[in-house]
């Protein structure tokens, strides 16, 4: 599995220019389909900057949008809520029916989502068709398209329906952020934020650091979006390189997911307030410093750095007051690596993963009475620091 990355500012703007770089060569002769939600399709005037772009190098494609809200129950765009079976099947219909070839290339234009749902679509068509993904939102760029795990939703959780497949080429342009919110800025530097924690307390002071010192105005500098995106990259490629070497590279990208993956899940339910991945990851990885400190694998600073650097960034904690240990705990059972308990990697200290020697493992089964005590914690904390957060 192997993918090229292109980091470049404005790269979006001059895909004429460029094409022969991020197409496969095989695809230049063959029909193409673009693949955009509907925001970004508005935002972006996708027509002029790939369709038009393409003919007029001789490169036939096909656009196909993808439905999004302009704002969803966490008052945010989003398209989540349609990654799921039903948006697959149409687009997979209008493939099929638009003169797909085994030399086709799905290019993705967009967020975590439309890169996911491209990466089953070309996994999937023929057994497998070209894939490049240009990744428009900070979850793109520090996660979801730099990854050869493609899924979609199913009712009863976040992606439980994929295959691994890798883009061949990879486009970030730091300059698309400019048409995000600050808060999906911060949603996606999350993800960035958990490989520092695990991985490296350099590249947590290269992401929290700026902010600090400038405020939240440079999560709109496309320089310091590109920083981040070039530094996360470098460590986070090695663990999908060699992913099935050892736990370890297994465990760093999963950090705080299992629990984030829950409450995640439920804030979308009933009476709680969405939250978005990279936030319900966030208060994952407090929580899973919790634990890490109950066990005596962390020390004290450990734990209370994980806090300030996520409240730095501008991010929750704190799992939601309205939920409970017994809702999290029916809803963890569903996350893809529950086997009878909850298991996930925990941090030794900032930029460090604990290991357990006589397993030989970085991956640690959690006791249910062990993520309770862990969850009425992080809720405690919360009750001291600002009464009932929402």
């Amino acid at each position: 599995l192997h993918s090229e990355i292109f980091v470049k500012t404005g790269i979006m703007q001059e895909v004429s220019h460029y094409y022969t770089q991020f197409l496969p060569a095989a695809s230049l002769s063959a029909k193409n389909f673009v693949i955009v939600d509907e925001i970004c399709d508005n935002v972006m005037d996708i027509d002029k900057l790939f369709v038009e772009a393409l003919k007029s190098v001789g490169v036939e494609c096909l656009k196909i949008v993808v439905p999004s809200d302009t704002a969803d129950d966490s008052g945010e765009t989003s398209t989540e809520p349609f990654k799921n079976h039903k948006v697959f099947t149409s687009c997979v219909n209008t493939i099929l029916s638009n003169g797909v070839s085994k030399h086709s290339c799905i290019i993705s234009v967009g967020g975590g989502v439309v890169n996911n749902l491209c990466g089953v679509l070309a996994g999937m068509i023929y057994r497998g068709i070209h894939l490049v993904h240009f990744t428009t939102t900070t979850m793109g760029m520090l996660d979801a398209a730099l990854d050869f795990k493609q899924a979609i939703n199913h009712d009863l959780g976040k992606n439980l329906l994929g295959c691994y497949y890798p883009a061949e080429n990879i486009v970030i342009d730091p300059a698309s952020c400019l048409t995000l919110s600050a808060r999906h800025i911060r949603n996606g530097i999350s993800e960035a934020l958990k490989h520092g924690l695990c991985q490296s307390s350099d590249l947590v002071e290269r992401i929290v650091g700026p902010v600090r010192e400038k405020g939240e105005s440079v999560l709109f500098d496309p320089a310091y979006i590109a920083d981040i995106c070039k530094a996360s990259i470098e460590i986070k490629v090695p663990t999908l390189d060699h992913y099935s070497e050892s736990d370890y590279n297994e465990m760093c990208p999963q950090y705080g997911h299992s629990i984030g993956h829950a409450v995640e899940a439920l804030s979308w339910t009933h009476h709680h307030s969405p939250l978005l991945h990279g936030e319900a990851v966030a208060i994952g990885m407090c929580v899973s410093a919790e634990i890490a400190y109950k066990r005596g694998y962390c020390d004290a600073h450990c734990l209370e750095e994980h806090y300030r650097h996520v409240l730095d960034m501008g991010l929750p904690a704190y799992v939601p007051a309205t939920m409970t240990s017994d809702m999290i705990l029916r809803k963890i059972v569903f996350d893809k690596h529950f086997v009878k308990l909850p298991s996930m990697g925990l941090t030794s200290s900032i930029g460090e993963m604990a290991y357990d020697s006589d397993k030989g493992s970085f991956a640690f089964a959690i006791e249910t009475d062990e993520l309770v005590a862990a969850l009425e914690a992080n809720v405690a904390r919360a009750d001291y620091v600002c009464g009932a957060c929402p």
